[in-house]
């Protein structure tokens, strides 16, 4: 779990439960949407992806990537989404977004890593390349380039600056993949109300933002009824609203 430790004052003492995030963000969406669900308060640190406001020395000292979201919690930092969802998931067990069936854990596991490994290949390549808009200037390309250590990072924020963009193979790519991952989906909720079973757990934390970010340009849900049943069932829910509704009325 990427717990990043700090001699930084400034971060030492931050008190409290203080989450850096985008409206936007569908990594962000799962963090404000878990603490929503559980009840949780949190300090709400809104980061303007759009005036680049990551692209700080300062930011980066919490989150080395100088992604969102990332978590301070009493002075320590926790970032990656997944990660910090597993981590809040042990500090507030209760109500638990663990399957009951412990032989689930396995597929629980997989679906949580697939938003890390995914995330820039398949999640972010498909919402930029058919988006076709470039996610930095070229003014701020340069400060990314000091400041972000992981190349593969800097090589896809370049690329959607590059004529044409996001080249459609890779986005064909990235489609197929989603497209697959929806199937799997619609059928599980065919026979079950939530994903991994009768239950909430961090699976359908960790899904259903792929949602509100995807429809925003225009993904080919229709189908998938039985995933768009459940998609309705979340608008519905007070904690769907706050967390994502109330940031991004598009998505409802």
């Amino acid at each position: 779990m990427p717990i990043r430790k700090t001699d930084d004052p400034r971060i030492l003492n931050m008190k409290g439960l203080n989450l850096f995030h985008n409206s936007y963000s569908n990594c962000s969406m799962r963090i404000r949407l878990f603490l929503e669900e559980k009840g949780i308060t949190w300090i709400d640190k809104h980061i303007l992806l759009r005036k680049q406001e990551n692209l700080t020395a300062d930011y980066f000292a919490i989150h080395p990537q100088g992604l969102v979201p990332a978590l301070v919690d009493d002075g320590l930092i926790v970032y990656e989404s997944a990660d910090i969802l597993e981590y809040l998931e042990i500090k507030y067990p209760e109500p638990s977004f663990l399957p009951n069936d412990p032989s689930q854990k396995e597929e629980l596991d997989q679906m949580l890593e697939f938003t890390r490994s995914g995330h820039f290949p398949i999640i972010k390549t498909w919402a930029y390349g058919r988006n076709n808009k470039p996610t930095k200037t070229s003014e701020s390309m340069k400060k990314l380039e000091v400041l972000q250590k992981d190349k593969a990072i800097i090589e896809f924020h370049r690329e959607t600056l590059a004529e044409g963009g996001i080249p459609e193979e890779k986005i064909i790519v990235a489609e197929n993949t989603l497209k697959a991952m929806f199937a799997d989906l619609d059928q599980r909720l065919e026979r079950h109300a939530w994903i991994l079973g009768d239950k909430m757990t961090l699976a359908d934390i960790a899904w259903i933002p792929q949602y509100a970010l995807f429809q925003r340009n225009n993904f080919p849900f229709d189908p998938y009824p039985n995933f768009m049943a459940y998609v309705k069932r979340w608008q519905a829910r007070p904690a769907y609203i706050r967390a994502i509704g109330e940031h991004m009325p598009g998505s409802m």
